[in-house]
């Protein structure tokens, strides 16, 4: 019964939320100084990225290096038993950064910070959040239906087959995601900023 609770899409929301309250939550009671004293998500921050010239494709090589390397030491908890947890502890970080990163930007900015914190995750963001939700529940159904468990596993290339697959298509996904992050996001940033 437990298996079939913990790897189920309606359990990865009340761990984002409780990841993301607790980030605002450690923001409220211990984070007002330290948000207050960081240059970034300050006017300054700002005003200088209006004005820089962004590098996209240099963006793209970091964006798309950094998702599919957390991506892929997360799909190969798959293959063990804990690759439920480490998809619940990703949601749970995610939530928590999250609400860090607006409580922050409500902090020094009011809503204008808000603002900028959704026009930051926009337009990938339309990508990245179904297609995580995919692969969640690829990574769970995986860890927790592993066909080699209790026995050595033995090569049998059907068994790997379709959890390979699920690598292939995430990397596609990731690399839309990125093309959106580096070359469309920076506009829509760009310009909420020049409106605050």
């Amino acid at each position: 019964m437990w298996k079939k609770i913990t790897g189920t899409r309606k359990t990865f929301l009340p761990v984002f939320l409780t990841g993301f309250a607790a980030g605002i939550l450690y923001m409220v009671l211990f984070g007002r100084g330290a948000a207050h004293e960081t240059a970034l998500l300050g006017r300054y921050f700002f005003s200088r990225y209006q004005q820089a010239e962004l590098a996209s494709g240099e963006l793209l090589r970091y964006t798309l290096k950094s998702r599919v390397s957390q991506f892929t030491l997360l799909w190969l908890t798959g293959f063990t038993f804990f690759g439920t947890a480490a998809v619940f502890l990703s949601l749970a970080w995610m939530g928590a950064a999250l609400g860090i990163t607006l409580t922050t930007a409500a902090m020094k900015l009011g809503f204008a910070g808000i603002l900028v914190c959704l026009a930051s995750g926009l337009p990938q963001f339309f990508l990245y959040v179904p297609a995580a939700v995919w692969l969640f529940q690829k990574i769970c159904e995986t860890s927790e239906n592993r066909p080699w468990k209790g026995q050595r596993y033995s090569g049998n290339s059907r068994q790997m087959m379709p959890y390979l697959l699920v690598w292939g298509l995430g990397f596609l996904l990731l690399l839309a995601g990125s093309l959106l992050e580096s070359y469309v996001n920076p506009m829509f940033l760009k310009l909420i900023l020049k409106n605050i």
